[in-house]
């Protein structure tokens, strides 16, 4: 037998509550395909590049870095490479920014290196990670801005060999870069702390739907003069949506008209538990596993602390011993990449910043 009780419960349409699920790392060989699939759907870097763009305390950490990474400025050494390294007019100072960024995003990062008809060496240039796939054996790599799509034609798709010193017969190669020797692609340093990029990014997106839906969240509107259609009930949802939800609706005045008290629009105000202390505990405790991750404390990224005050020398010794730990691994990771590709040591130097009267030449042996 039918429920009347439950007949007579009809909401209008609501939004689906989408579930975002973390994609996973992982690499598979599809039949026909030379490359591999990096991550689900082959996605992964996609993923990586939306957290950073999302995430704030992410962004910031990988921002900071990759300034301190190209430090107060770098220059190259070899000579045709000291103004600019490409005919679009980058330099080496702006290369090593953006191979940094790559780094910390993905774990990895990638250099085309484009020979004269000599066979000598005479442009670089800054290939996006996101859009790199590679061989198994890295040795061919497949460029793309359409890995989204099912199909990839293979007019879209860009295929380079890798860089070999000696291959002057190549007109273009990739010098190809990870932190993982036993896999296909890198993993980045941060990927234990992927929960807390979700949650920091899930608790914005709450406090900004919150905002936006205005009173919603906490009152529930009855229609007491029937039950319409679905197409009147979306119609209804939409106007008074339009009309009352959002921050800039606040105090407007909510007007009703009925042909009697028992057909008036009730209104219902509902008590929803108070989360605004578990979810500063949850957005705190977040920030502090992404720092950790990187090995990191947010004074050195100009973020203050709850404690009184961060003095001088304790900003000194941090910024110290982030360097020491994060940023110069990385500068000589990039310099010896860029070694490799002019085949003589001390091809590029970099100027770091200093906090106080320390060498100003950056310790990349």
């Amino acid at each position: 037998m039918e429920n009347k009780e439950m007949t007579s419960l009809m909401f209008a349409a609501i939004d689906k509550v989408v579930e975002r699920n973390i994609p996973s790392y992982e690499e598979s060989e599809s039949r026909g395909k030379d490359y591999v699939q990096y991550g689900t759907d082959n996605q992964y870097p996609e993923y990586l590049f939306g957290l950073f763009n999302d995430v704030t305390t992410l962004k910031t950490i990988i921002q900071g870095t990759s300034d301190f990474v190209a430090g107060d400025d770098a220059i190259c050494n070899v000579q045709g490479f000291d103004k600019q390294i490409n005919k679009k007019g980058d330099n080496i100072f702006e290369l090593i920014g953006d191979l940094a960024r790559d780094y910390l995003i993905y774990g990895g990062y990638a250099i085309q290196i484009v020979r004269n008809k000599s066979g000598n060496i005479c442009e670089l240039y800054y290939i996006d990670f996101r859009y790199l796939r590679s061989s198994k054996k890295n040795d061919l790599f497949y460029y793309s801005e359409d890995w989204g799509k099912k199909y990839v034609r293979s007019a879209k798709k860009l295929v380079y060999p890798k860089f070999v010193a000696g291959a002057k017969d190549v007109p273009t190669s990739i010098l190809y870069v990870k932190n993982e020797k036993s896999r296909t692609y890198p993993i980045p340093r941060y990927s234990g702390a992927l929960k807390s990029c979700e949650i920091e990014r899930a608790i914005d997106e709450f406090h900004l739907s919150s905002l936006e839906n205005g009173f919603f969240g906490s009152y529930l509107m009855n229609f007491c003069n029937g039950i319409p259609n679905d197409e009147l009930k979306a119609e209804i949802e939409k106007d008074v949506t339009e009309k009352f939800a959002g921050a800039g609706n606040t105090g407007r005045i909510l007007l009703n008209f009925s042909n009697g008290k028992e057909n008036a629009t009730t209104l219902q105000k509902l008590e929803i538990q108070d989360f605004g202390e578990k979810y500063q505990a949850a957005a705190k405790r977040s920030r502090e596993q992404i720092y950790c991750a990187f090995q990191a404390v947010p004074a050195i990224f100009g973020l203050m602390t709850e404690s009184k005050g961060f003095a001088e020398e304790e900003f000194t010794q941090a910024f110290k011993l982030y360097n020491r730990t994060v940023t110069k691994p990385i500068q000589r990771n990039i310099c010896d990449s860029f070694d490799k590709i002019f085949g003589v040591k001390g091809s590029v130097t970099i100027t770091p910043f200093n906090t106080d009267n320390e060498s100003k030449e950056a310790d990349v042996e």
